[in-house]
This record gives structure tokens, C-alpha cells and sequence, in this order.
């Protein structure tokens, strides 16, 4: 920011308009809106964002939430293979009265009591021991989705971060251009009036610094919607954000080097994959249960009763009882259900087997774009990083050129624009390796949070 307020109390020194201080000051103003936010904040680094995504996003949230739901069909499914006890209990008032012929006997009250308890366990019921079995794999599979949610937030925090670190970068490299086509400005009115430029060099400075002041404020107000992206992740506005810095960026090619390798331990590890794979024994386990349901069932009964008076025909009499029996079930017609429920489950098993298949087609493609991606991003991103000397001593050169009256004033803008260009470009290359190499680790099943800190190692404020 004091650089910024240097610049403008530099520009007035100079014989420079009113209208052009104006704009400069505009443009500076909108830096300094984003510059002074973060001043005197503390910068948010890419792990403590993480971390509060854990805590704060909401898809995140649900998805924990979907998982201690389906976690708990296995207890519901065990239930069924468990001791069943009910507990009945009644007292009241009742009032009897008989007639004969016209003839009634006094109104008799008594009082009516009936405690029981009884006792089922299920001693063979096939269905309910496949919905068990069925229960387990469907608390895998919610396992499975929920760790695929979890790799999903990696990459989702890291793309919002490098996303509001893109456009601070770009901010930056637009001020820069801005700056560099006002000194242009003031150097071709200088030479003119010196008698050595001509009033054109002067306009198309003028034509260059009013398309980079534009360009700068449309620019100025992706930083604040990218940080409102990552605000809506991890709850937290960040005032700052931690710098990378490129040195410390290690470019490294995928390991295990070999595609194939990859697309391998895809297969074993790719939580959607398993989720399918999950999918696929819930769908069987289904069959066998929906088929089991026409088998006969036998539960083991107990029970205890005792009334006092339970109806007008005992009235004063007490019974204590006791019984034990097998209770024999015998499916025998039920309209048709059973059938079609079992050609729907065998239905619902092969569209698991066909699913399974597509994902391991996308998850292979997938597998081969973002490793070929993070090889090619290696290769480009050490291309512009020779790009950026090559022009930073072609800008120099051009300048000298200028200054000698062999060069013109748009060489000089053209220089310039490239160089910066090619820097925007680098930055760019940066963040997207970051992203694809998680993207690949994402799609191979092997991201973790590891990854999340070894890439706040290569920001500022990582310690």
C-alpha cells in the first residue's frame, strides 16, 4: 500500500492532467481496498482452511451425516435376529349383569387385572439373516462415499485457494501493466516535448493506459468473489492469504511413474469404485433375501400371564400361566409379490454390475488425462520459467531502444505486455499443477490430508 501512495505522490510531480490523476488514483484506490484488508490480518494458510471446511461445509456435513445413518441399518438388521420380549399390562373396572325372561340380577362389579410378558426369538429366518449380511455391506459402502467426500473437499478447498490466489496474482500483474503503460505515457510526452517523439506515440500510450485502467478494475473484483468462494467453504473470510513461493514448488512426476500402475491401484482404491463394488453385494444380498422370504420360518415362543377377573365369565377367578412353543410360519400366496420382488432385486443386480463398469471406464480415462496433464504441466511450466528471462532481457533490450530512438513506444507496450503475460501464464501452470496432481491422487484413491500439508509448505506463512 505505501508503495502504492508513493506512486501517486510521484505522478504529481509530473506535468500530467487532472483527468489522468484521477483515473491512477481510482486504480490505486481499488488496490489499496484489497491491499489494507490484509495489512494487519493474520494470513490464512491453505491447512487451517482445510480444517475449518472439515468443520464448516455443509456437502461435507451431510455426507457424515448419511453415514452414521447408514451405519446404523446394521443394528437395526441385528435386531431382527435378537430376543423379541413384550410387556403387556392392564387394570380396571368392570360391571356385569344378568338376565333371564325379563329377569336381571343386581349389577356385579369387579375389578380386572392382566400382566403378561412374552418372549420371541427367531430361531430360522432366512431373510432376515441376508438383510444382516446385506446391512454390513451397505455400511461399507457409506464408508467408502464418505472417504470419497473427504479427497472431494481436499481438492475443492485447494481449487477455491489457488483460485483466490490467482486472482490476487492477476490483480497484481494488472496494476503492473497499468503502471508500466502510464510511464509510457509520461516518457513519449516528455520525448515530444522534448522535440524527439511525435503526438501519435503519445496516443496510443494514452489508448494502452485507459484499456489497462479497465481491465484492472474488472480484475479487481474477482479477488473479492473469489474469496467469498472460499469463505462459503470454510466459514472464515480470509482478510489474507498465504503467498506460494515458487521456489519452493517441487516438480516432481507422478509416482509410480507408469500409467497403468495408476489406473491398478485405481481399481483397488477409488472410493467410488469401491462404493460400486459395495453396491454389487447389497444387490445379491437382496436376491437372497427377497428369495428366502418364501421359506418357512420358526421362532422359538415364551411367555408368562397372569389375570385376576379377565372377562364376566371368571369374575373372582385368578390364573397364573405359563407357556413355551415352536411357532412354525409357512409362506404359501402372496398375490404375486414375491416373484416380482425377486426380479426386481435380480434387475437391480445387474444395473450395479453395469454401473461398476462405467465408473472403471471414467475413473481409467480420468486416471490417463490428469497424469498426462501433471507431465505436461511440468514440461510448460519450466518452459515459461525460461519464457520469463528470455523476455524480462527482451524488455530491456527494447527499452535501450527506445531510449536510442531506434525502437518505438509500442515495442516497448508490446514488450511489456508479453513479459507480463507470460508471468500471469507461469502463475496459472502453478496452481494447475497443484490441482491436477491432486486431481490424479483424487481419482486414484490415495489423497489424504498429508498432501494438504506438504502443499502449505510451499506458501509463505507455512511454518
Amino acid at each position: 500500500m505505501v508503495r502504492l501512495l508513493k506512486s501517486i505522490a510521484c505522478i504529481t510531480k509530473h506535468d500530467v492532467n487532472v483527468p489522468m490523476i484521477k483515473q491512477v488514483s481510482l486504480l490505486m484506490a481499488v488496490g489499496v481496498l484489497f491491499a489494507a484488508r490484509t495489512v494487519f490480518a493474520a494470513p490464512l494458510d491453505l491447512l487451517t482452511a482445510y480444517q475449518n471446511a472439515l468443520t464448516y461445509d455443509a456437502r461435507f456435513r451431510v455426507a457424515k451425516a448419511d453415514n452414521l445413518i447408514y451405519r446404523e441399518e446394521i443394528g437395526k438388521a441385528r435386531s431382527k435376529l435378537r430376543p423379541n420380549v413384550r410387556l403387556s399390562a392392564s387394570r380396571g373396572r368392570s360391571s356385569t349383569q344378568h338376565g333371564y325372561l325379563g329377569r336381571y340380577t343386581p349389577v356385579d362389579y369387579y375389578n380386572t387385572i392382566n400382566y403378561g410378558v412374552t418372549v420371541r426369538q427367531p430361531l430360522l429366518n432366512l431373510s432376515n439373516l441376508a438383510e444382516y449380511q446385506q446391512s454390513k455391506f451397505v455400511a461399507a459402502k457409506s464408508d467408502a462415499e464418505l472417504q470419497g467426500e473427504e479427497a472431494s473437499l481436499i481438492v475443492r478447498v485447494t481449487e477455491a485457494y489457488c483460485n483466490a490466489l490467482f486472482a490476487e496474482d492477476n490483480l497484481q500483474f494488472s496494476q503492473a501493466h497499468t503502471r508500466a503503460t502510464f510511464e509510457q505515457y509520461r516518457q513519449a510526452k516528455r520525448r515530444y516535448e522534448n522535440g524527439f517523439g511525435t503526438i501519435t506515440e503519445i496516443n496510443e500510450a494514452q489508448a494502452s493506459y485507459d484499456i489497462a485502467l479497465a481491465e484492472g478494475v474488472d480484475i479487481s473484483s474477482s479477488v473479492e468473489y473469489s474469496r467469498r468462494e472460499l469463505e462459503d467453504l470454510t466459514g472464515v473470510y480470509p482478510e489474507g492469504l498465504s503467498r506460494l513461493i515458487p521456489s519452493k514448488i517441487v516438480l516432481s512426476k507422478p509416482e509410480p511413474q507408469s500409467v497403468d500402475e495408476w489406473i491398478e491401484l485405481a481399481r483397488t482404491s477409488n472410493p467410488a469404485l469401491v462404493a460400486a463394488r459395495q453396491e454389487i453385494q447389497i444387490a445379491k444380498r437382496e436376491v437372497d433375501k427377497q428369495r428366502w422370504t418364501r421359506y418357512p420360518t420358526i421362532d422359538l415362543v415364551g411367555g408368562k400371564n397372569y389375570s385376576e377377573s379377565d372377562n364376566n365369565y371368571s369374575i373372582g377367578s385368578t390364573y397364573d400361566t405359563y407357556s413355551i412353543s415352536l411357532q412354525l410360519s409357512v409362506p404359501t400366496y402372496t398375490g404375486g409379490y414375491a416373484s416380482a420382488a425377486i426380479r426386481q432385486a435380480h434387475a437391480k443386480s445387474l444395473k450395479s454390475v453395469e454401473d461398476l463398469s462405467s465408473k472403471e471406464r471414467g475413473v481409467e480415462s480420468d486416471i490417463r488425462k490428469y497424469y498426462n496433464i501433471v507431465l505436461t504441466a511440468i514440461a510448460q511450466i519450466q518452459a515459461y520459467e525460461q519464457a520469463v528471462k528470455s523476455g524480462e532481457i527482451a524488455l530491456a533490450g527494447t527499452k535501450k531502444g527506445f531510449e536510442a530512438g531506434i525502437r518505438s513506444n509500442v515495442d516497448v507496450l508490446d514488450a511489456e505486455w508479453k513479459l507480463l503475460t507470460t508471468r500471469r501464464d507461469l502463475a496459472k501452470l502453478r496452481y494447475q499443477y497443484i490441482l491436477n496432481n491432486l486431481m490424479l491422487k483424487q481419482r486414484a484413491g490415495v489423497l489424504t490430508e498429508k498432501e494438504i500439508d506438504q502443499l502449505n509448505r510451499w506458501l509463505s506463512a507455512a511454518k
